[in-house]
């Protein structure tokens, strides 16, 4: 396994450590699968959350670049 993957995997387990603890005590939660669901509910919701900045983003960037190029296009050499 590379290092930055080992260190990607560390951070995840320490994420998922720290919202297992958060659960257990915010929600009283006794049982592991319960808490573990949560975790697992968490982690998809920011999954979800962070593609959807990005294609965001994505679109965000294409629509600029596009307005780019036609300035280039309309104030190019060829129109001079």
């Amino acid at each position: 396994m590379k290092e930055d993957q080992v260190e990607i995997l560390q951070k995840a387990a320490a994420k998922v450590a720290e919202q297992l603890k958060t659960y257990q005590s915010s929600f009283n939660l006794k049982e592991p699968q319960d808490i573990l669901a949560m975790c697992a509910l968490q982690q998809a919701a920011d999954i979800i959350t962070a593609n959807n900045n990005r294609d965001k983003k994505e679109q965000e960037l294409a629509s600029e670049l596009t307005k780019l190029s036609e300035l280039v296009t309309a104030f190019g050499p060829d129109n001079q």
